[in-house]
């Protein structure tokens, strides 16, 4: 009776294990592409739907991002995919929900794309003091977040900027990379902006997870950059989001060193890799980096840089979600029809390089497969329940399998039995 009450409450383990690690992908214009007639196929070139294929692949959470008026962005930024309003949102995150998803909502907080060279005011908010600014932000993000309730899209996780890491809302809320103040905006000012954020989006969806969303360009000084907004204490939020790209961050060798130092100050805090991709046949664009030699610019050295990035977080106790960029990308049945090239619905400007389906043929490709390793792939819990005897390794309650005693403080599983390190 004993032995099977401990193998029952391994399985329960290990099924809250499944539930607590996410994966899936930003499908911000999959709404778009398949409006323009885009036919999804898997890798043996059967149509699929979606949505119910990427389910089928074990993703299980989807990113979805929000602009304040898009319709201000220039023509080249929309045909980039500056087209998200909140209309577009609430039908693609009800869609998400619908499907069985999670939904992570990524708040831009301007007109057009926001990153660590680009925090555009949005237009109708740019003659706005600091105080206005900090009460329209508590404003637009409790409208939008009731609006998404309403229409069946309520997130689960919320972005409250998009890779702050130079700030948002510029000049006033534009900080270095180190969180230190400009000479038009400071920490204050930027920390004021996310407070303000934060509480709409306590009030409204109480049960979502906050993220504090930055990238990597500035990797040494991020620690620093989450210190100084430490400073301000009523920005309260669960989960610290990365972006990491290796044409533009650098090796998983630098990811990992990044994600220790975090892990080692934050241990209240959860960390996503929020966005990431690698191209499958050019390098992204203005890529600072050349890992062609590491991960050949093809299918095969996609999945495979997909297969070693999961390898490696799963090695981190605190990374619990990994998010694709721009996975749907396709432009089958679109611009490629029957073989044939048709340019006369090119909506969408250049190619993107790194995306999960092929842009000729719709076909998924390997590394689309690979991500679902970041769930079942790890030899956690679940593979516990299944061993005889006794098992001297030691698991993390996500999952994570350790070589040796674990040196921080936590409750582990070690010999089938709950074990506290302090």
């Amino acid at each position: 009776m004993k032995k099977h009450l401990l193998l029952t409450l391994f399985a329960l383990l290990a099924m809250t294990v499944n539930a607590q690690k996410y994966v899936g992908g930003d499908i911000s214009m999959l709404k778009k592409f398949v409006d323009e007639g885009a036919v999804y196929k898997d890798k043996d070139g059967n149509a699929v739907e979606p949505l119910a294929f990427l389910k089928a692949q074990g993703w299980n959470s989807l990113r979805v991002r929000l602009f304040v008026d898009p319709t201000k962005a220039t023509a080249d930024e929309k045909k980039e995919g500056v087209i998200q309003d909140l209309e577009y949102v609430k039908a693609l995150g009800k869609s998400i929900k619908d499907a069985g998803f999670s939904f992570m909502l990524d708040f831009h907080y301007s007109d057009t794309w926001t990153d660590p060279g680009n925090h555009k005011t949005p237009s109708a908010w740019s003659s706005m003091t600091v105080e206005q600014l900090t009460k329209q932000i508590y404003d637009y993000t409790k409208e939008c977040l009731t609006e998404l309730k309403k229409a069946g899209a309520e997130p689960d996780f919320i972005q409250t900027g998009n890779e702050i890491t130079t700030g948002m809302l510029w000049n006033t809320g534009k900080v270095n990379s180190n969180g230190t103040d400009t000479s038009n905006g400071s920490m204050k000012n930027l920390a004021a902006y996310l407070a303000s954020a934060i509480k709409a989006c306590n009030e409204t969806c109480k049960d979502a997870k906050i993220i504090i969303h930055t990238e990597l360009h500035a990797a040494s000084s991020l620690p620093t950059f989450y210190k100084n907004l430490d400073k301000y204490s009523d920005v309260k939020y669960n989960i610290i989001g990365l972006s990491y790209y290796p044409d533009y961050h650098g090796t998983l060798t630098d990811l990992n060193s990044i994600l220790n130092k975090l892990e080692t100050q934050y241990t209240d805090k959860q960390i996503m890799i929020v966005e990431t991709g690698y191209g499958f046949e050019w390098a992204l664009p203005n890529a600072k980096d050349d890992y062609k030699d590491q991960y050949p610019l093809s299918e095969e050295g996609q999945r495979q840089f997909a297969e070693e990035l999961v390898t490696l977080l799963n090695k981190h106790d605190k990374v619990n979600g990994l998010y694709w960029w721009y996975p749907e990308y396709t432009l089958n049945n679109i611009v490629f029809k029957d073989g044939s090239e048709d340019w006369n619905k090119n909506f969408t400007s250049g190619y993107w390089n790194a995306a999960l389906f092929h842009y000729k043929t719709g076909k998924a490709h390997a590394a689309l497969y690979e991500l679902k390793s970041f769930i079942t792939g790890s030899d956690g819990i679940s593979h516990v329940t299944t061993e005889k005897g006794t098992d001297h390794n030691w698991y993390s309650l996500d999952g994570h399998q350790f070589k040796n005693r674990p040196t921080s403080k936590g409750i582990y599983i070690n010999n089938k039995k709950k074990v506290i390190i302090k």
